[in-house]
């Protein structure tokens, strides 16, 4: 898949590793969970801004990540949490 390089109200630094709560549209229906932001920044200062989330496997020794790479729309959703004991961030 090609980077979906983005334009944001938010810097890197203001979102990167940040926790985040979201509800994207997905096939099937909408994803709703929680996870971190993962963000990189070109030469012309457009970023690449993914949701990540990591959870328990089947096992102890498994765990699975999941990155939903975020279009402009989404990006164009990004606000602060209502509560910051839950997350950072709010998407939806």
């Amino acid at each position: 898949m090609d980077t979906i390089w983005v334009k944001s109200k938010w810097s890197q630094d203001a979102l990167d590793h940040k926790r985040v709560e979201f509800r994207i549209p997905a096939r099937g229906g909408i994803i709703h969970g929680f996870g971190e932001l993962w963000v990189r920044q070109n030469t012309d200062g457009l970023l690449a801004i993914d949701a990540v989330t990591d959870v328990q496997g089947r096992n102890w020794a498994e765990r699975i990540q999941s990155r939903y790479h975020l279009p402009q729309a989404a990006v164009d959703r990004i606000t602060k949490h209502p509560d910051t004991k839950v997350a950072d961030f709010l998407l939806k």
